[in-house]
């Protein structure tokens, strides 16, 4: 009897290390976040504004966990409304065991558009994604974690304005420091 509850014990306890391993997780955060356009004919002044981000994603082992994630942010100053859209893949990387530190890395596409009601500036560009963050366990399901995460699209990047091309090379960067919320 002692060694059918020990086995059992055993074995449900590898099945939940296991669904963690290569469980679904699903991430969202609402942060501060700082946005900047940089080009010929731009300013390149660093712009606060709320910022919002969601993932969803697997974890290939109990060390790193990779995903797709979304992020927005929106500034608003007089008649003039700025957004940023960054789309990308990332992966998470928790150099401890207990899995609470991690370092965060991956390609994303960033997008920029100012609006004052009459012309439109758009800005794009795709690049990398850094970042670092420690998790607190809130239970067993969800972790709550500080973090800075730093896109910028480099590469591809151009200015239009009002639809024609208005600079030939842009980068685009955004700045993220704030709190988010996983399931895993």
């Amino acid at each position: 009897m002692v060694l059918v509850a020990t086995l059992l014990a055993g074995t449900s306890g590898a099945a939940a290390q296991r669904r963690e391993a290569s469980g679904l997780w699903y991430s969202v955060g609402v942060a501060p976040g700082w946005a900047r356009v940089t080009c010929d004919i731009c300013a390149g002044r660093r712009t606060t504004g709320l910022s919002a981000f969601v993932g969803v994603g697997g974890s290939t082992g109990r060390a790193v966990r990779v995903g797709a994630e979304l992020a927005g942010w929106r500034q608003r100053d007089g008649g003039v409304t700025q957004t940023l859209l960054s789309f990308g893949a990332a992966a998470y990387w928790y150099p401890n065991v207990r899995r609470q530190f991690y370092l965060r890395g991956g390609a994303t596409f960033v997008m920029h558009r100012v609006n004052d009601g009459t012309d439109v500036v758009t800005s794009s560009g795709i690049g990398p994604q850094l970042g670092v963050g420690y998790e607190y366990p809130v239970n067993r399901s969800w972790r709550l974690a500080p973090f800075a995460h730093y896109s910028v699209g480099v590469f591809g990047g151009d200015v239009k304005f009002n639809g024609g091309q208005a600079a030939g090379s842009a980068t685009v960067s955004f700045l993220q420091v704030g709190a988010s919320l996983t399931r895993r």
